[in-house]
């Protein structure tokens, strides 16, 4: 019953995908004879979500953090030529990927999506049109609260973020930004002997304390953005994986 089920849902998903797909052909050739009396695109937005949605499977967020789940849609979209998404772009494309929301209300499960993108700052950032991308592709973009203040500061001066990026200050330091970048673009497994090798190749003119990579995997780990393949086991160093 369930295997009718599924094969039910992909069936119907493909079949809104090719309608997809069929209105942003026309909307191009409304969008074009716009230009060709000059005047504004009736549709400067198009959506290809289709490209994405027919790639996603249906188990391809299952087991996966929420985090975790949102990042690598979003690595898939950039993959294919596209960018930043809307919330509920992002809700509808992980949801139908497997991941599972605690939530039995789709306005509740899309909300927690939102909560998380925007309580993720250091991952996630928003644009001004509302869309959300992530981050490292946006290296001039400032981490800012979601009004547009400044992150907070605590009674000593310091930033609520600085025990994660203190070191950012110091230009002749490699940054916790700029190890979890080179970590996130890791494929396959890999131990922190690699990071080490890695961030020394692309930073070559800039120190790497030693505490600086375990730091680095440690919080990613915790934010659900890395798999333990196997622990350390006296000599044998841990092996890591992208979640």
């Amino acid at each position: 019953m369930n295997d009718d089920i599924l094969n039910t849902i992909e069936l119907l998903a493909k079949k809104v995908t090719a309608k997809e797909e069929e209105a942003n052909k026309v909307k191009k050739l409304v969008n074009e004879l716009c230009s060709e009396v000059g005047i504004d695109p009736r549709y400067p937005n198009i959506s290809e979500a289709g490209a994405v949605s027919s790639a996603i499977r249906s188990d391809q967020f299952y087991g996966q953090t929420l985090t975790a789940a949102i990042r690598n849609y979003l690595d898939q979209r950039k993959s294919v030529g596209l960018g930043a998404a809307s919330v509920s772009e992002i809700y509808s494309a992980i949801k139908s990927g497997g991941y599972k929301f605690e939530s039995k209300s789709d306005q509740n499960a899309q909300t927690s999506v939102g909560n998380t993108l925007r309580k993720s700052s250091s991952i996630f950032h928003r644009l001004p049109n509302g869309q959300y991308g992530l981050l490292a592709w946006y290296p001039t973009a400032k981490v800012k609260a979601e009004n547009g203040s400044e992150p907070t500061k605590d009674a000593k001066g310091q930033s609520d973020k600085a025990s994660a990026h203190e070191a950012d200050e110091d230009k002749n330091t490699v940054t916790n930004s700029e190890i979890r970048d080179v970590v996130l673009e890791q494929t396959g497994q890999f131990k922190a002997i690699d990071i080490d090798a890695a961030v020394k190749a692309k930073f070559p003119s800039k120190g790497l304390p030693q505490d600086k990579i375990p730091t680095v995997i440690h919080l990613l780990k915790k934010k659900g953005l890395l798999n333990v393949v196997s622990e350390r086991s006296g000599s044998r160093p841990a092996v890591y994986s992208k979640a």
